[in-house]
């Protein structure tokens, strides 16, 4: 089993990665962003961890999650506010700065409630902070090496985090789980390529995805513990994408 687990591994995230690219280049910053922001990374790693360490450790792992996804947007909005004034690289570096002193700082909340508010709270400041930007329909022109350098870093996150998962611990795991090593990399690429103003696109496209994100997790913390895998991860991911697409749609109608 476990070999056919790793197998899995090796194919799915690869093929997720190639998805996110064509989506990209066939529809602009704003539908890549919004690609990039689906649970394409930590639904597949909170399902692996249900298959090897069990629903137990996947619903734990959902909580750290939750903190993830928090984490996520504070590197967003600190790499928002510094690419005013700021070069790519240290833009990069305030977005992780960011990440680490929010998983730092809301790593310490045990509320689930607590969590999703919180994350509801960045999310609206994203897309508040994000409503001027353009309907992001220019492609980045990603070099050769983007597709196979992000396909190796995914698929290594994803292996990396459910091998580790035993030593790593649930809230590790889980906090792991959301880094966007899909949306950092496009999100760099337009911006280095294509301006500020597309980069803030696909950001407002990425930060869509977060109460999907959310949704996704609390089902995996409700039904995790007291419900098979099957019905866990179909009420999980369908709920995630519902969610997703009523408020991709409201935002796009919106700035119709």
């Amino acid at each position: 089993m476990a070999v056919g687990l790793l197998a899995v591994k090796l194919t799915v995230t690869p093929l997720l990665m190639a998805l996110v690219t064509y989506v990209n280049r066939r529809f602009g910053s704003f539908a890549g962003g919004v690609a990039a922001g689906l649970p394409l990374t930590s639904g597949p790693i909170s399902i692996y961890l249900a298959a090897e360490q069990g629903l137990c450790f996947a619903g734990e792992a959902a909580h750290g999650s939750l903190v993830g996804v928090g984490a996520v947007l504070a590197s967003y909005l600190t790499y928002l506010q510094a690419s005013r004034h700021c070069s790519v690289p240290l833009s990069c570096l305030a977005g992780l700065s960011g990440f680490i002193l929010w998983a730092f700082a809301a790593g310490r909340i045990g509320a689930e409630t607590v969590l999703v508010l919180l994350d509801l709270v960045l999310t609206g400041l994203m897309l508040v902070l994000t409503r001027d930007a353009p309907a992001g329909t220019r492609a980045a022109r990603l070099p050769p090496w983007d597709l196979p350098a992000r396909i190796a870093v995914s698929t290594g996150l994803v292996v990396l985090v459910t091998l580790g998962a035993p030593l790593l611990g649930p809230a590790v795991s889980g906090l792991l789980a959301p880094v966007p090593v899909i949306a950092w990399p496009l999100i760099v690429f337009v911006h280095a390529q294509n301006g500020r103003p597309e980069a803030v696109a696909t950001i407002r496209g990425t930060v869509s995805g977060a109460v999907g994100l959310c949704a996704f997790n609390l089902a995996v913390i409700r039904l995790a513990p007291t419900t098979g895998m099957a019905v866990t991860y179909t009420v999980a991911l369908s709920t995630s994408l519902a969610v997703s697409l009523v408020l991709v749609g409201l935002i796009a109608r919106r700035k119709t």
